[in-house]
């Protein structure tokens, strides 16, 4: 079965509501229930399908649910980032790109471009040059990429503790996008969009191949590969849940 491992449940097990009431019927353990949903990611699998070792899908379902709606998976990814920042060191520069993923039955998403317009989502991450994922964002795939930059400064400035570099693609190549990054002390370095302006010099940011591989690892995860849930909530906790365990397994205690 997947688990959620001791070590990780050890960093993560007071962000997890429990209930506080000897009413009703007692809660299931929520480390079986988490792995639960962590199943759910890594297989794609639809959640009646959910093995009984993990209790009964619509439980699980609804727990889910309720950490969603309280921000635990939001919570969950900043612990991981902290835990990996402690055996990594503390970002020096960020990194920052987007991906995108079939949604057949996603209510938030859009025609997708590249893919014949059919219905389709957009991951937006942001990493430190060590690959420990920062931020996550998801929005339709017919969000230009340009709007899944700024949102991510709430979420990374207390890593902001003096001028740093954002490193992105040509996407991102905007004064607009400039002056708002340089007013939160960070530099934006993007690749050149010669299709703007074709008398630019060209630049390559450095160590893209970073966050491309992050994004790689991310697609072994079937349920966020293809995106089966409805809600933007729902998908972007599964998100932040695959990428908390990416930063788990960067610290060496996934497993």
């Amino acid at each position: 079965m997947l688990m959620i491992s001791n070590n990780v449940w050890n960093e993560i097990k007071n962000i997890i509501p429990t209930k506080s009431s000897s009413v009703g019927r007692p809660q299931n353990d929520p480390q079986i229930v988490l792995s639960g949903v962590f199943y759910i990611m890594v297989t794609g699998a639809q959640w009646h399908k959910l093995p009984d070792y993990y209790g009964r899908p619509t439980t699980v379902h609804g727990r889910f649910r309720i950490w969603v709606k309280s921000g635990v998976f939001d919570k969950i990814l900043n612990k991981s980032a902290d835990v990996a920042i402690r055996h990594l060191g503390f970002p020096e520069s960020f990194l920052s790109d987007t991906s995108s993923a079939k949604a057949p039955l996603a209510r938030f998403g859009g025609k997708n471009p590249t893919d014949r317009a059919k219905n389709g989502i957009k991951k937006g991450i942001v990493t430190d040059w060590n690959r420990i994922i920062l931020s996550v964002l998801v929005d339709a795939a017919n969000t230009h990429d340009s709007k899944l930059l700024i949102p991510h400064l709430p979420q990374i400035e207390r890593f902001v503790d003096k001028p740093k570099v954002m490193s992105t693609d040509s996407a991102w190549d905007a004064k607009h996008l400039r002056d708002k990054l340089a007013k939160a002390n960070l530099a934006l370095f993007a690749s050149t969009n010669t299709r703007r302006d074709k008398t630019k010099k060209v630049l390559r940011p450095g160590g893209r191949w970073r966050i491309e591989q992050v994004f790689g690892i991310q697609q072994w995860n079937r349920g966020i590969k293809t995106c089966w849930t409805k809600t933007k909530e729902s998908f972007l906790a599964l998100c932040q849940l695959s990428s908390s365990i990416h930063n788990f397994k960067l610290a060496g205690i996934f497993g």
